[in-house]
């Protein structure tokens, strides 16, 4: 469809002009792209037919979009505001563009000393890096917000665990004699030649069972609050198979930000036969129970979007969308339990897969583990920031699911506990290792959670055409 600018779109351009400031440089070359240049990221404005508009920031430092979001334009005010979200996020790159390196020993004392002789060093490179230095009992409070991470020699032994639990970053052993020697050079030639050789794994290999082919065309979307972004991810399962998957990338969220992307969709997609959405939170018929995100269940979510948008609507827990998904790409786990520990978060969530069925349990209830946690653990708030509390809490919990409903698998998504032999050998101070199923840790999360999503609107839409009423029953049931 050619782009034609509407009254709404020559208003929305004028009242960016007006936002004119010298942090960025506003560049209107292309009537359809806006662009807030800075000399660390770019801001990109994106016009699109019937008053559709993208927001996107991407880093100069990586190449990636560290934001994305589109709407339609309806709500000056609410169109505003977003640019204002995407303007703030940019000006806070400004620091981003520098390659954080985090050194690590065991006082902290000599990464100290090292850490400013390299700062000194990469000045005088005109190298945008920045060196800091902490005890190696604060590595996991602070690594994760640098690139890279540097063992000191004194802590090399370490140098296993914490490149598994740093998975996502850059983690090196410094050489003892580069280390002894305060040999700057040579340990930024070691970090130049890392971040060239660093490169992104594909997270999408496997293929969902055949079982699950259909003759559907789904719109599914999943909130992941994870990485300090929220995510939401989102794609068309066309008869089965992936057509459409981008992801809404913000540093906050609300419940606007899915009607915005619904907004974006419907108008440039069309014969979609149903919409499923992946969520935090207990969801029961429709309603949400989610006190962080303002839901306490007397709004249902469900109908709202289904009057909305003149299509089926289905929500599910994240969690339970997660498992679905997980199961679906694996043959071997048709009694399994799915459990997700959030880093830095001890409420934990877990989903449970018995003889292929999920459980939901009553209202909808089932593996919410993490009201447990402080029952079993004290000061769970504390132990959850480090790997040894982490390492307590998750083998606590997945004990708990053994001794109720003894799954023949467990797959676990924790950050601070990657060793499974660990979690095995904790959990067998309780109960013989016989009785201890097979342990098995991803780190996948949006690419189970989309697929569960559309596994479960098949399933609501079976039970509705062997059951007409279906709908009506489930009110009649949370009245």
């Amino acid at each position: 469809m050619e782009f034609e600018e509407t009254p709404g779109i020559t208003r929305f351009k004028e009242w960016i002009r007006s936002l004119e400031s010298d942090a960025y440089r506003l560049n209107e070359a292309d009537e359809k792209e806006w662009l807030l240049e800075t000399d660390y990221a770019g801001g990109h404005i994106v016009f699109h037919p019937q008053d559709i508009i993208e927001l996107m920031i991407v880093s100069l430092k990586t190449g990636e979009n560290e934001f994305y979001l589109h709407f339609q334009l309806h709500d000056e005010d609410h169109a505003h505001g977003l640019v204002n979200e995407m303007i703030k996020a940019l000006l806070e790159m400004k620091d981003a563009r520098k390659l954080k390196v985090l050194l690590t020993c065991t006082s902290g004392l000599t990464t100290s000393y090292f850490a400013s002789q390299l700062t000194e060093a990469a000045a005088s490179l005109h190298l945008d890096y920045e060196f800091a230095a902490v005890p190696f009992n604060k590595i996991y409070e602070k690594g994760f917000d640098y690139d890279v991470i540097l063992l000191a020699p004194q802590v090399h032994y370490e140098y296993a665990k914490t490149a598994e639990i740093f998975k996502r970053k850059t983690v090196m052993k410094i050489p003892a004699a580069s280390f002894g020697g305060y040999k700057s050079g040579d340990v930024i030639e070691m970090i130049m030649a890392a971040m060239l050789e660093k490169k992104e794994a594909d997270p999408e290999t496997e293929a969902i069972r055949s079982v699950f082919d259909n003759d559907r065309r789904i719109l599914c979307i999943a909130l992941v609050n994870h990485l300090d972004r929220f995510r939401i991810g989102y794609c068309i399962y066309d008869h089965g198979k992936r057509t459409l998957d981008k992801e809404v990338i913000k540093e906050n969220h609300s419940f606007k930000d899915i009607e915005d992307l619904l907004d974006y969709v419907m108008a440039r997609h069309e014969n979609i036969d149903a919409i499923s959405i992946a969520y935090p939170g207990i969801v029961y018929h429709g309603r949400l129970y989610h006190p962080d995100y303002g839901f306490d269940n007397s709004f249902n979510m469900g109908s709202y979007l289904q009057e909305k948008y003149h299509h089926p609507v289905f929500l599910i827990n994240d969690v339970n969308a997660i498992a679905l998904g997980y199961y679906a790409m694996h043959e071997d786990c048709d009694d399994m339990v799915f459990y997700f520990q959030p880093r830095g978060i001890y409420l934990s969530g877990a989903a449970i897969i018995r003889s292929g069925r999920l459980e939901r349990g009553w209202k909808s209830s089932a593996g919410e583990v993490g009201r447990l946690i402080p029952a079993m653990v004290e000061d769970p708030e504390t132990k959850i920031m480090v790997p040894e509390g982490a390492l307590e809490i998750v083998s606590k919990a997945l004990l708990s699911f053994i001794t109720t409903s003894a799954p023949e698998k467990f797959i676990v998504y924790s950050e601070l506990t990657p060793d499974v032999n660990e979690i095995r050998d904790y959990i067998s101070r309780y109960i013989p290792e016989e009785y201890i199923p097979e342990i098995h840790m991803t780190d996948r999360l949006k690419s189970y959670m989309l697929p569960g999503a559309m596994i479960h609107a098949l399933d609501v839409m079976k039970r509705v055409e062997l059951d007409p009423d279906y709908y009506k029953k489930l009110d009649q049931e949370h009245e």
